[in-house]
């Protein structure tokens, strides 16, 4: 939580070339980047294309396991989490945002915060992302669809998280992680990691979107917010993951067919290659 552009600009001036880079901007920095002429997407290293200004990256609340995630009922101490930006300031900053060229990621956990986002992004009329979405009202679902917000989701937390969930939302859980559901209400989805958090391994997180299980005996937890193979993995794509002649060649190469293979398989996935804009940055001994 840091000014990102010019420690990106270092690593790249240093030889950094292994992926692209997306550097958000915290909201102590928002008028600082708007001087320096920075808006989402704007290309920040030159001809390279390495890095580009990301979001507008706000936290409204806290976490699950520490009871800090905003929530309309009540923990079991009592407790209804933080909400850490009122709303009267969150739409301010969406305003800002809006003004200045910047897409906003919300960070919202608890279903009173992810509430309170829709409600502001609704205010400012402006679309966005909402980062991790982990617990939503039944009634807040199509929002995310009507307003064109992304829900910008981390899977392998619905089983990190299981068991706290049951203990902190009880009776509550089946829109916990509603992956299923937002897809069907119109939203889109971008899959994550939240590293280190969870692990980086996007096959770890579209395993546990499909699955809704781990690699163990438990069973899957609430199934039917389970998402398709194919649905996650244009959720893990950085553009559009059917290539079309134009794009970027930003490729990866497997050893296995992701639609095919056994869900074991599928969490581990062997990849062969990988390659950023036609340049190998993995070659598995292929190149």
């Amino acid at each position: 939580m840091t000014w990102n552009r010019d420690v990106w600009l270092r690593r790249i001036a240093g030889g950094f070339n292994s992926l692209r880079v997306d550097a958000g901007v915290y909201p102590e920095d928002l008028e600082r980047a708007h001087r320096d002429g920075m808006r989402t997407g704007l290309v920040l290293d030159g001809g390279k294309g390495l890095l580009r200004a990301g979001p507008l990256k706000v936290l409204i609340d806290g976490s699950l396991n520490t009871r800090t995630a905003f929530c309309v009922d009540p923990y079991p101490d009592g407790g209804y989490g933080l909400l850490t930006v009122s709303f009267d300031d969150l739409l301010s900053l969406l305003r800002r945002a809006r003004d200045y060229g910047f897409v906003p990621a919300v960070h919202a956990i608890g279903d009173g915060a992810n509430q309170v986002a829709l409600d502001a992004f609704e205010r400012a009329n402006i679309g966005g992302r909402i980062e991790h979405a982990q617990f939503v009202r039944t009634e807040d679902l199509a929002r995310f669809g009507r307003l064109g917000i992304t829900a910008s989701v981390q899977p392998v937390h619905a089983l990190d998280d299981r068991d706290a969930a049951e203990s902190n939302w009880g009776g509550r859980t089946q829109r916990a992680f509603p992956l299923r559901s937002l897809l069907d209400a119109g939203a889109r989805l971008a899959l994550g990691s939240d590293a280190p958090v969870a692990p980086l391994d996007p096959w770890t997180a579209m395993s546990a979107a499909t699955t809704r299980s781990g690699q163990d005996a438990r069973g899957p937890w609430h199934p039917r917010e389970c998402i398709t193979r194919r649905q996650a993995l244009a959720a893990s794509a950085r553009g559009r993951s059917r290539i079309r002649a134009g794009d970027p060649a930003d490729l990866v190469v497997l050893d296995a067919d992701p639609l095919a293979s056994p869900d074991a398989d599928f969490a581990a996935m062997p990849v062969a290659a990988t390659l950023l804009a036609g340049r190998f940055t993995y070659d598995g001994g292929l190149a």
